[in-house]
């Protein structure tokens, strides 16, 4: 008992002991991976020459990861005198010089796999207020630039808005021209003017990205062109301006635009004019104010109506000298519809044509569909609905007087009943008992305690004249076809034996 109890502790012992190793093997094994990035993620990394910069190896690892730093590609071991690779796997470099700018990467690697992670040093002297990005080469710090940024060359910032290159201009009238660009460093703007620099004309101050010019005269009329650059590159842009002595007439909006619209609940409707003029009309969209509750400050009398004045688009060319506008709605409602007007306007006066924006509703548009679909359905629905019920009441009758014809059948009601011949048959019936030999025998069950006036004792038994027999339905292919009859058709009451007898039916 004593060795059994030993055993049994032993064996306990040991499970718990397997137990807790399966844990802890569980636990390590969940924890192990590849190295994993634990950065802040700021690659572009400042020094300034003769000072010490440190570069850390952000990665965490389960087994801790082997460090190894490159700089443009190539390995840093010992023989680098002012790098060195640091316990924690950081690098650090000591009294630094223009040449240590560059590339630097910190490879980690464990048996899990590896992780690299990249550096820019930018080093900057500023003793000479130099930069250097690569270590070859040096430029002219800009007060303009951020060294934590990547450095980006000049693009404009709205080029949307400098689509129109060709503006007119009546004398004596205003224009302001915009070139607004961005780029690291940030980009210097240079205005000139038929190859001229208008440095002058802005009062000798620095210019900016937006051009002024005042009291416009004719000799304003030319090129002007705004130039932009910073150290990665220029981009530039060209005005056409003319400036006109008088404007002869007002504008004219050309037909058929604005034309009359139709649309669906949530869809987008669009109107557009057309407008020729001598110059740049104002171009206003304007809506009719059907219920005076919705009239506000933006409310215009135009032929005794009110309008209300809408929010104006930008204004395109057209190749041919003419002006074009256009005016969306998106997600329309049923309030948007209603008599919509395209004014333009110039120092001479106006004009403005009208159209109509009609929204339908979903409900109707899916009356409108259903209409169309049920006409393309009324032509089968005439000839197939009649038709049915046609053949529908064909089978019923058909049914009606199957069933009746075969009542009549079996009650041996028959007005013009089949004619009878007597055939004789051989086959005795073991039913009926001991027949004279003499005798004639037939295939009809005859009731031997029946005669003409006997009832029937087998109360609810059906009557023999009223089973086929097998024959008739062995016979339903041939011209002859055997079938019971009513026994008191042929059954003689006055024999004192009645006698079995054959009968067959010919179909003539």
């Amino acid at each position: 008992m004593e060795i059994d109890k030993c055993s049994k502790s032993s064996s306990t012992e040991k499970m718990m002991i397997l137990m807790v190793l399966s844990f802890v093997l569980m636990v390590t094994v969940s924890a192990l991976g590849p190295p994993q990035y634990v950065g802040d993620g700021r690659s572009r990394q400042i020094a300034r020459v003769n000072h010490t910069k440190k570069l850390l190896c952000p990665v965490a690892g389960d087994p801790f990861p082997f460090i190894e730093w490159k700089k443009d590609g190539e390995s840093i071991n010992e023989l680098w005198e002012k790098h060195k690779v640091l316990k924690d796997g950081s690098l650090r470099i000591k009294d630094i010089e223009v040449e240590n700018a560059g590339k630097y990467v910190c490879k980690a690697t464990n048996g899990f796999g590896s992780i690299s992670v990249n550096y820019t040093l930018v080093v900057h002297d500023e003793e000479k207020d130099v930069v250097s990005v690569d270590g070859t080469e040096v430029y002219a710090k800009s007060h303009e630039e951020d060294l934590t940024k990547e450095g980006a060359p000049p693009q404009f910032t709205n080029p949307e808005k400098m689509k129109k290159q060709k503006i007119t201009r009546p004398v004596n009238s205003s224009l302001r021209l915009r070139c607004k660009a961005s780029g690291n460093p940030r980009p210097q703007i240079t205005w000139v003017k038929d190859q001229h620099s208008l440095y002058q004309r802005e009062g000798g101050r620095k210019p900016s990205w937006t051009l002024r010019l005042p009291d416009l005269q004719q000799t304003d009329s030319g090129q002007y062109t705004c130039v932009i650059r910073n150290r990665l590159g220029s981009i530039n842009f060209t005005y056409h301006i003319e400036v006109i002595d008088k404007i002869m007439s007002k504008p004219e909006l050309l037909p058929p635009h604005p034309i009359n619209t139709t649309v669906n609940i949530g869809e987008t409707a669009s109107l557009q004019c057309k407008i020729n003029s001598e110059m740049q009309p104002h171009i206003q969209w304007l809506k009719r104010v059907d219920d005076p509750r919705f009239m506000s400050n933006n409310t215009i009398i135009l032929s005794k109506q009110p309008f209300v004045i809408l929010k104006a688009s930008e204004i395109g060319s057209g190749s041919d000298g003419t002006y074009l506008n256009k005016f969306v709605i998106h997600h329309v409602t049923e309030a948007d519809g209603g008599m919509y007007i395209c004014l333009a306007a110039n120092t001479m006066g106006f004009s403005w044509r009208s159209a109509h924006l009609i929204v339908r509703s979903n409900h109707q548009h899916n009356q409108y569909s259903y209409t169309i679909d049920r006409s393309n359905l009324n032509l089968p629905l005439v000839i197939g609905v009649p038709g049915g019920i046609l053949f529908l009441v064909i089978i019923i009758a058909f049914l009606f007087f199957q069933h009746r014809r075969r009542a009549q059948y079996h009650q041996g009601t028959i007005v013009n009943g089949p004619h009878f011949n007597r055939v004789p048959t051989q086959d005795p019936d073991p039913c009926l008992g001991a027949i004279h030999a003499n005798d004639v025998k037939t295939n009809i069950h005859v009731n031997p305690i029946h005669g003409p006036h006997h009832k029937n004792l087998y109360v609810g038994v059906p009557s023999p004249h009223h089973m086929l027999s097998s024959r008739e339905m062995l016979s339903k292919n041939s011209q002859s076809i055997d079938f019971y009859t009513d026994i008191s058709s042929v059954s003689q009451s006055h024999h004192p034996h009645h006698h079995m007898q054959q009968y067959s039916y010919n179909g003539s």
